[in-house]
C-alpha cells in the first residue's frame, strides 16, 4: 500500500514538473516571438514599432531575463538607425533655412546698440521712436522679435491695437515702470519682448496691403493710421524671425539627435556580444 502511494506521488510530481516547465517554455517561447518582431521590423526600418514591441517585451516578459537582455542589445542599434534617419532630414531643413535666413539677412539692416544690435529695414534703421509715433519692428541678433511702441501724444498707454475692417489684435498690457514702459521724456515708449508682440507681426502679414489703424490704449486711446514703412517692417522683420526662430529650434533637434546617436552607439559598445557573431 505504502508502495502504491509512493508510486502515485511521485507520478503527481512529476507531471507537475512537466505541467510547469510547459509553462515556462510557452512563456519564453512567447517571448522570443516578441523579439522576433521587433527584430523584423528593425529590419524592414519600422523603427518606432520595433522600439514600440521591445517596450511590450519588458513589460509582458518581465521575468524573461535571457530574451530581455537580447532586446536590450537591439534597442541601441534601432535608435541608432532612427537617429541616421532623423539626420538626414533635419540636415536637409537646416540647409533650407540658412538659406533662407541669410536672404533675410540681406534684406533687413543691422543697427548697433549701446545694449544688443538689432535688425529692421533699412526704412526704419535710421529712426528714432521718441521722435515719431508708432511701432518700430526689431529682430535681435539670435532671431527674437521685439516691437517698440511710441507715442508722442499722451494716453498713459499700456498697450496697443491694430485694427482693420473686421480684424483686430491686441498686446497685453505692459504697465509703466520707467524702463519696458517709459513716459519721463514726454514720450510713451513701450518695449514689447518676445510672446507679447507676435501677434502685431502675424496680423501685420496678413493684412499688408490693407490700410491699418493703430491705438495706443491707456487711460485714455489715441489713434493713428500706422505708416506704410512700419507695417511693412513689422510684416518683413516677423517673417525673418520665425525663419531665424525655426532655424534654431532644427539646430537644437540636431544637436539632440547627435547626443541620442553618441549614446546609442556608446550603449552598443557595452552590450556587445561576440557570442552571436
Amino acid at each position: 500500500m505504502f508502495t502504491v502511494s509512493n508510486k502515485s506521488l511521485i507520478g503527481l510530481s512529476v507531471a507537475a514538473i512537466s505541467i510547469i516547465s510547459s509553462c515556462v517554455n510557452s512563456k519564453e517561447n512567447e517571448a522570443r516571438e516578441c523579439l522576433s518582431s521587433a527584430q523584423r521590423q528593425f529590419e524592414t526600418e519600422q523603427y518606432d514599432s520595433a522600439l514600440t514591441t521591445l517596450d511590450t517585451l519588458d513589460i509582458r516578459f518581465a521575468s524573461e531575463v535571457s530574451v530581455r537582455r537580447e532586446g536590450l542589445r537591439l534597442r541601441p542599434r534601432i535608435i541608432e538607425q532612427m537617429s541616421l534617419r532623423s539626420l538626414e532630414d533635419i540636415d536637409r531643413q537646416l540647409a533650407e533655412l540658412v538659406i533662407e535666413s541669410e536672404k533675410y539677412k540681406e534684406s533687413l539692416k543691422y543697427v548697433p546698440d549701446a545694449f544688443e544690435g538689432y535688425y529692421t529695414t533699412a526704412e526704419l534703421a535710421g529712426k528714432v521712436p521718441a521722435e515719431k509715433t508708432g511701432l518700430y519692428a526689431r529682430m535681435t541678433s539670435d532671431g527674437l522679435f521685439t516691437v517698440v511702441a511710441s507715442s508722442t501724444k499722451s494716453a498713459l498707454s499700456e498697450s496697443v491695437s491694430l485694427n482693420t475692417s473686421g480684424a483686430s489684435v491686441s498686446t497685453p498690457a505692459v504697465p509703466c515702470d520707467g524702463e519696458r514702459n517709459d513716459r519721463s521724456r514726454g514720450v510713451e515708449i513701450i518695449n514689447f519682448m518676445p510672446g507679447e508682440c507676435d501677434t502685431l507681426g502675424t496680423f501685420a502679414q496678413a493684412h499688408l496691403e490693407e490700410p491699418v489703424t493703430l491705438t495706443f490704449n491707456g487711460v485714455k486711446t489715441y489713434s493713428i493710421p500706422l505708416p506704410a514703412d512700419q507695417l511693412q517692417a513689422l510684416a518683413k522683420v516677423h517673417a525673418a524671425s520665425n525663419v531665424f526662430s525655426a532655424l534654431r529650434r532644427t539646430q537644437n533637434e540636431k544637436n539632440r539627435l547627435e547626443k541620442q546617436l553618441q549614446i546609442a552607439r556608446s550603449q552598443q559598445a557595452r552590450t556587445f556580444d561576440e557570442s552571436v557573431n
